[in-house]
């Protein structure tokens, strides 16, 4: 499984870096480290089992990937269908919310900040050579909107990838839902994304907050 999985993730890597031919030589992002658990994260095995690391013990067994949220993969299909993105190998995938280096690495959060979440979906490119990222949360409560915004457009890394960078960040919150958007705006215009929405989603802003950066 650790080796289908480096087989994968190689190729991306290798997509990733074939995509740096375009890049300005002037501009050189600094990529996030992948949480230091990449290489272990095994294939996902049949339905209902547990994968366990080579040499690993049950206790250190990686369970089976949770499906993206109903409600939120389905918003985020209607994100989509208000304001198409073109991406390659996209992917909708659920967060983890127990893994503090991975939801820190996709969402900027702590822990103890994601226990103010329900539920969370990252949408991306496969290959990680795209500037884009989505982030879409359900919280507990709403009151923690701002808390919740404030930490992902401050902790999120827009130079997350190999070397590609967004230049454009946006968070919004509505209803018991925060929405995180950055994008380089070569591939994609995220204030069209994210202002078509209102509309397309029926929802009001309760929070509205923007961050753009020289790439």
């Amino acid at each position: 499984m650790k080796k289908l999985t480096a087989v994968v993730l190689t190729g991306a890597l290798a997509l990733a870096l074939a995509g740096c031919g375009g890049t300005d030589a002037a501009v050189t992002p600094t990529a996030t480290p992948l949480p230091e658990d990449v290489m272990d994260q095994p294939a996902t095995p049949p339905e209902g089992e547990t994968s366990t690391p080579e040499g690993g013990t049950a206790d250190t067994a990686q369970p089976v990937p949770a499906d993206p949220d109903a409600e939120l993969a389905e918003m985020v299909d209607k994100i989509y269908e208000a304001y198409p993105v073109e991406l390659m190998m996209p992917t909708t995938s659920a967060l983890d919310l127990s893994d503090e280096s991975w939801l820190t690495y996709n969402a900027g959060l702590t822990l103890e900040q994601g226990e103010l979440v329900d539920a969370g979906v990252l949408s991306e490119s496969m290959t990680g050579s795209q500037a884009y990222s989505l982030v879409l949360l359900r919280l507990k409560d709403a009151a923690d909107a701002q808390t919740v915004a404030d930490a992902m457009l401050e902790n999120i890394n827009p130079a997350k990838w190999v070397c590609v960078m967004a230049n454009v960040q946006r968070v919004v919150a509505f209803d018991d839902k925060v929405l995180y958007v950055m994008a380089n705006t070569e591939l994609v215009d995220v204030d069209a994304l994210v202002d078509a929405l209102p509309d397309a989603l029926g929802v009001s802003y309760t929070l509205d907050e923007r961050s753009e950066s020289a790439v």
